[in-house]
């Protein structure tokens, strides 16, 4: 009789596995897949880098899914968004994406400021702060689908 109850605890894990898993959306970042609903993006500007803080909403289920096994499930749709860009994922979780984001601008010598041109994303994000440095105030722009032209001093 104990060794049947041992029995069934395995297979009824499995089962409640398999349900959770069969509800869950693919995510493997072909253009068939849905695309991730950005909240808001923060871009943080530091010389020719910048940091990105990207805040989305993926639904209860899929939260579960990436508490379970991982942010990793969510890295190719990150990738399908911001692939034109040169990137490091820092943090990964259910609400945010953190990424430290290479040569997004430049710097130009002669005038002693960095440029960065407009970079196009693969959806539209609803709310996009930046903060330039040496400017106390970000400024907030509504339903871009790429990074505005900015220039800035170190």
């Amino acid at each position: 009789m104990h060794n049947q109850l041992k029995m069934k605890n395995p297979i009824l894990i499995l089962i409640a596995l398999f349900v959770i898993v069969s509800f869950l959306p693919s995510t493997e970042g072909t253009s068939g897949s849905n695309p991730i609903d950005i909240t808001s993006l923060v871009v943080k500007f530091d010389k020719t880098d910048a940091q990105f803080t990207v805040n989305y909403d993926i639904g209860t289920i899929p939260k579960l899914y990436i508490m379970l096994l991982g942010g990793k499930s969510i890295e190719p749709r990150i990738k399908d968004v911001f692939s034109n860009l040169d990137y490091t994922v820092i943090k990964m979780d259910q609400e945010k994406t953190i990424l430290q984001v290479k040569n997004i601008s430049r710097y130009e010598k002669n005038l002693n400021y960095y440029l960065h041109d407009s970079i196009k994303f693969g959806v539209t994000i609803n709310d996009m702060i930046i903060y330039i440095p040496g400017d106390p105030h970000p400024a907030e722009y509504i339903g871009l689908n790429a990074t505005p032209a900015k220039f800035y001093r170190q």
